[in-house]
């Protein structure tokens, strides 16, 4: 099994970046900010297949949250056009508002569940909401064993 980490702060300063793993976006059911489900084969000896599942699903829920049109995003659209958009110097949009969700709940994961096994996922929107991009960290102890290359197979390369 890979090395153990136990928080964030242990993980960025006592290792060093082996590799990283990009999620693609899935545009299989259209432009809805998605990610694909798909296991990466970089990740099989660090973390089980259905946390990692579980974790993608609960963001691409989150996303189709913040995508979804409804009273209030018409409220804020109107609002938005009465005050010449200055209404949201004032105000969080719900969009802003699940974002910051996302944000939170990524920090979550990574404390609790990728961190300790020496992983980090980066919030999507660093990334252009283009792909969720997981570093793989090694202790650097035991750096031997890495290549120190960063291979990413086709189904992860940007």
């Amino acid at each position: 099994m890979a090395t153990e980490f136990h928080n964030l702060q242990e993980l960025r300063h006592s290792a060093s970046l082996a590799n990283k793993v990009f999620i693609q976006r899935d545009y299989s059911e259209g432009t809805t900010c998605r990610f694909q489900t798909k296991f990466p084969s970089e990740l099989e000896s660090r973390i089980e297949r259905t946390l990692f599942e579980d974790t993608v699903k609960t963001l691409n829920n989150y996303y189709a949250e913040a995508e979804k049109i409804g009273g209030q995003s018409y409220l804020e659209g109107c609002l938005a056009c009465a005050t010449a958009y200055l209404i949201f110097l004032c105000m969080e949009t719900r969009y802003e508002k699940v974002l910051k969700k996302i944000a939170k709940y990524i920090q979550e994961q990574n404390e609790k569940i990728y961190a300790p096994r020496g992983l980090l996922v980066t919030d999507p929107i660093d990334r252009g909401m283009r792909v969720i991009e997981i570093s793989i960290y090694e202790d650097r102890g035991s750096s031997g064993s890495s290549s120190g290359s960063s291979s990413v197979s086709g189904s992860t390369a940007r």
